[in-house]
C-alpha cells in the first residue's frame, strides 16, 4: 500500500535528525536541566529563578578567585566576562528563560573548554541548591 511507503519516507529525515543530536538539543532546549556543548559553547537551563541564579553565580566566582572585568545587566539577561587565574577569557550569559527556568551560556578561551565550563557550571548549580 502505498500509505506506509509515505510515512516511511517522511519519517526517515526525522529519525535521522534526531540521531544526529541535533535533534535532541533543539527538542529538550526548553527542558529544566538541559546541557548542550556546541560549538565551544556550554549551554543549559537550569531549574531555577533568574536572581537566584545570578546570586549563585555571584557567589561561584568569588568564591573561585576568578576575576570579574566587565559586567553588563538588563532585567531578563546578565553578560559577564571573566578571566580566570590562568587568564583564560569567560564569557557567561545568564537569561531569564521563564519565573523558574534561566539559561545559562559558558565559554571558556577563543575556542571553548568543555570540562573547565562543565566545571564552573557545577560551581553555579551547586551554589543554587
Amino acid at each position: 500500500t502505498p500509505m506506509p511507503s509515505l510515512m516511511r519516507f517522511l519519517l526517515l529525515p526525522l529519525l535521522l535528525f534526531l540521531l544526529s543530536g541535533c535533534g535532541v538539543l533543539i527538542l529538550g532546549g526548553a527542558a529544566a536541566g538541559t546541557v548542550g556543548y556546541v560549538s565551544g559553547d556550554l549551554k543549559a537551563t537550569l531549574n531555577g529563578g533568574f536572581q537566584d541564579v545570578v546570586q549563585a553565580t555571584d557567589r561561584a566566582i568569588s568564591d573561585n578567585s576568578i576575576t570579574q572585568v566587565a559586567r553588563e545587566e538588563s532585567p531578563h539577561k546578565v553578560v559577564y566576562e571573566l578571566r580566570t587565574l590562568q587568564d583564560d577569557k569567560i564569557r557567561l550569559t545568564i537569561t531569564r528563560a521563564s519565573r523558574d527556568l534561566t539559561n545559562v551560556t559558558i565559554r571558556i578561551g577563543p575556542f571553548g573548554d568543555e570540562p573547565l565550563s562543565r566545571g564552573f557550571l557545577n560551581e553555579i548549580e551547586t551554589r543554587l541548591k
